[in-house]
């Protein structure tokens, strides 16, 4: 056996890179050291989308809050739902909403504008109404023609970095599909670009008049947004002072009062889902019809449920039978001797059970004269009916009364029987 042959059953020493105690060291160390040199790829544009008057970031709109103050507007931030203002000489400044504008909403608006107000639209997903209704649309996209300003821009360096646009900032147009009430003044324009054709410029940021005031409108947010107005080469701040400029003058005196609505931004205090499904039970043909049937499952629900006090039983009178009365009858007709009206009554029964086919009359006959027809018509019944009569027109002996119920009988088994 070699010296260097190890002995049979010996385990052999394991390498290095299979030791747990080294690898895992080494590989936490290399995943620490990846992590922490490794350059982040972040969206410079990114953040907080909304353009609000609230928001810092890139995206946000606190740049044109404060460059208004700066220049002597007073500026106010509207966190409550409906008309940003009430005052008739402000200006609303409604920046693409992401919170959709109602019809009432577009409508106050509106009517705010054309009593002497003023406002500053932004284009976006909650303003379709508000373009329908100023006949304005989105148009292509373009290259922003420079505003013509006299300012200086300091010489950048060559480490600056601009994220915004390389070259031309290239801006969303807008497209009027009908005809304006008034002049259409342009702050800043866009050339677009179409294919076999010549090169045109359209706008992206106009005022116009409406009414007794006047409206700003921008269907790009860029013209407002802190990052782009930061940058000196295309001057969106200048664009952006003439355009408030525009809607502070027009009125019998200067509008200096400029309102951010921030509750179609997302912010203030919003509705619960109780006030949202109120207002869907309240406004809507299918919620009114939904709460009319909740409604009345409501009353099923209480009218079939068991009551906490129990109803008060109906109230049951008791009353005797008149076969129980009848000898109570006799013998009071009898300690009276009331015979003729114990005859009125047993007459009275008979005519009732047996007046019918030929022997019924329309006319109101007497019961003496009911008898006398009786006895004309059923010869064979003189006897009794005779009695019955004496017995209705004077007073019996009891010999003579106990013979009447007899008689009477008689009678009614003779008419029964009778075919006539």
């Amino acid at each position: 056996m070699s010296p260097t042959t190890p002995p049979r059953g010996a385990r052999r020493p394991t390498p290095w890179w299979a030791r747990p105690g080294v690898m895992l060291p080494l590989v936490a160390g290399l995943a620490f050291a990846t992590a922490l040199f490794t350059p982040i790829q972040g969206d410079p544009r990114g953040g907080d989308p909304r353009l609000s008057s609230l928001s810092t970031g890139p995206l946000g709109a606190r740049l044109l809050h404060d460059l208004l103050q700066r220049l002597g507007w007073r500026t106010e931030r509207r966190l409550r739902q409906g008309l940003p203002t009430d005052a008739p000489d402000a200006i609303v400044a409604v920046l693409d909403p992401r919170v959709p504008l109602r019809a009432t909403e577009v409508h106050a608006i509106l009517t705010h504008v054309r009593a002497g107000g003023a406002a500053v639209l932004v284009a976006g997903a909650g303003t379709g109404a508000l373009l329908d209704s100023l006949h304005v649309t989105v148009g292509d996209a373009g290259r922003a023609v420079p505003v013509a300003a006299a300012r200086y821009c300091a010489k950048e360096s060559i480490l600056s970095y601009r994220p915004l646009w390389f070259g031309t900032p290239i801006m969303r147009v807008l497209r009027f599909t009908a005809p304006t009430a008034g002049e259409v003044t342009r702050f800043l324009e866009a050339t677009v670009e179409r294919a076999g054709k010549d090169s045109v410029v359209q706008p992206v940021l106009v005022g116009m008049p409406l009414g007794a005031g006047r409206v700003v409108l921008a269907v790009d947010g860029d013209v407002f947004r802190n990052d782009a107005m930061r940058d000196c080469a295309p001057a969106f701040d200048v664009a952006a002072v003439r355009a408030f400029e525009y809607a502070r003058d027009g009125g019998p005196r200067p509008r200096t009062l400029v309102v951010f609505d921030e509750y179609h931004q997302g912010h203030g205090a919003r509705p619960g889902t109780i006030r949202a499904v109120l207002l869907y039970l309240g406004t809507s043909p299918s919620g009114r019809l939904l709460a009319q049937l909740a409604l009345a499952g409501v009353l099923l629900l209480l009218a079939l449920a068991p009551r906490l006090v129990p109803p008060p039983p109906d109230g049951r009178l008791e009353r005797r039978s008149p076969l129980e009365q009848v000898d109570a009858l006799a013998r009071a007709y009898d300690q009276v001797r009331a015979t003729r009206t114990a005859a009125e009554r047993l007459v009275r029964g008979l005519r009732r059970r047996t007046e019918r086919g030929p022997v019924r009359d329309r006319r109101a006959l007497s019961d003496d004269a009911w008898l006398a027809r009786l006895a004309e018509r059923h010869p064979v019944l003189a006897e009794p009916i005779d009695l019955a009569r004496q017995a209705l027109a004077a007073e019996l002996t009891p010999r003579q009364f106990a013979t009447l119920g007899p008689a009477l009988h008689r009678i009614e088994t003779t008419l029964t029987r009778s075919p006539s």
